[in-house]
């Protein structure tokens, strides 16, 4: 236990301490990132602990990243740069990364833009992660993406994670499918809010492969692309909302194929589909998530049989303050081969600051240590467009 509050301390003064020089120095209309700057706002405004959204922040994203009130300039950038750690890294990583992204965002009209550019880490090359052109219909409440967008999940498996460990069955390849659930989408995406039902349709006719920040691409001998365009649905339905009690739950499903090559093989397109239930439950302080998926491959491995997955999380969080928080996870993939983990992790947003250290603790994992890890995120604006 002392060995672990050492390294725990050592990791917090490590990711602190630049980033209070940061704080410190900052001259305070510089502290706040696009949207904020835009609309004379505070970062906190949108976020709880950035990127993370609050309900204020989730709702201006559905409405296409506007607000009915006086802009203040453009602002046309950002910079968002986090400095992680990791005790474990992987074969041929660094336990220090840094690593920067781009977004942006213009209006033209009625159509916003929006972008997230990953500068790259560990010798990744940069890249576009996320670009979209998005329109929001007040009169119908309905909010329509044309680019490359996350696929609208409980909870963003990229742009808004709220610590450094993936999330569940998010991640997961199935056999020589590669094709992840956090993968951002290349096609269309339409959400409409019915009362207090949330509707979304997608239609995806290829992926980006990568991750937010960047990264070092692996070489696996396999080349995928869609056989088909996928298509999903996803419901939301809220049950209870009260000033100090939310519950909403729902279901999704996406239907796809990949036409999978191996080097040296013949290609062959493997059907799939993906079923998933969420519930999402907030009291006071305290904040409960779940989310369950199950999956089919009808061709995963080029032999014609039948692989099936499935995994999942539960999340539960605890808000001491608006602007920090405490929370454990249970995540959880089969596919076929059974991965499970516990993710400990505390963090907390000064200015445009966000500190984060975790434990990653592997479940029945002969040969896996615990992992310690943390980040510190900092978000610069760029100039005023007037």
């Amino acid at each position: 236990m002392r060995s672990l509050r050492s390294k725990l301390f050592f990791l917090a003064v490590a990711i602190a301490a630049p980033a209070g020089l940061v704080v410190a120095t900052a001259a305070p209309a510089r502290a706040i990132p696009i949207f904020a700057q835009r609309y004379a706002l505070h970062c906190t405004a949108c976020h709880s602990v950035l990127p993370e959204l609050n309900a204020f922040g989730n709702s201006f994203r559905r409405r296409g990243y506007r607000l009915p009130i006086t802009k203040h300039g453009t602002t046309i950038f950002a910079i968002r740069y986090q400095m992680s750690y990791s005790e474990n890294p992987p074969a041929g990583s660094n336990r220090w990364t840094p690593g920067g992204i781009v977004l942006g965002n213009e209006d033209f009209g009625n159509i916003s833009l929006f972008m997230h550019y990953s500068l790259g880490a560990q010798g990744g090359p940069g890249g576009l992660y996320l670009g979209f052109l998005t329109n929001y219909n007040a009169r119908t409440n309905s909010e329509y993406r044309f680019g490359l967008f996350e696929l609208p999940l409980l909870q963003s498996p990229g742009q808004r994670l709220d610590d450094l460990q993936g999330y569940g069955y998010y991640g997961a390849h199935v056999g020589l499918n590669d094709l992840p659930l956090s993968s951002p989408r290349w096609g269309v995406w339409a959400e409409r809010q019915i009362g207090g039902l949330r509707a979304d349709f997608t239609v995806a006719l290829s992926e980006f492969k990568g991750a937010a920040y960047g990264g070092k691409p692996v070489p696996t001998g396999e080349s995928t692309t869609p056989a088909i365009p996928e298509t999903g649905l996803w419901l939301d339905q809220t049950m209870v909302q009260h000033k100090t009690f939310e519950f909403d739950a729902g279901g999704e499903a996406l239907n796809g194929s990949r036409h999978i090559l191996l080097t040296g093989s013949a290609p062959f397109n493997d059907p799939y589909q993906r079923y998933g239930l969420l519930a999402h439950a907030s009291l006071w302080k305290f904040d409960l998530q779940t989310e369950q998926w199950w999956g089919a491959d009808h061709n995963a491995d080029g032999s014609g049989s039948l692989l099936r997955s499935s995994g999942g999380y539960a999340r539960f969080k605890f808000y001491p303050i608006d602007h920090a928080y405490v929370g454990v996870r249970y995540d959880a993939q089969a596919n076929p081969a059974v991965t499970r983990d516990f993710t400990y992790y505390a963090a907390g947003m000064i200015g445009p600051v966000r500190l984060l250290v975790q434990d990653v603790a592997p479940i029945a994992a002969p040969g896996q240590k615990p992992t310690l890890g943390g980040a510190m995120t900092i978000a610069f604006p760029g100039p005023l467009k007037y």
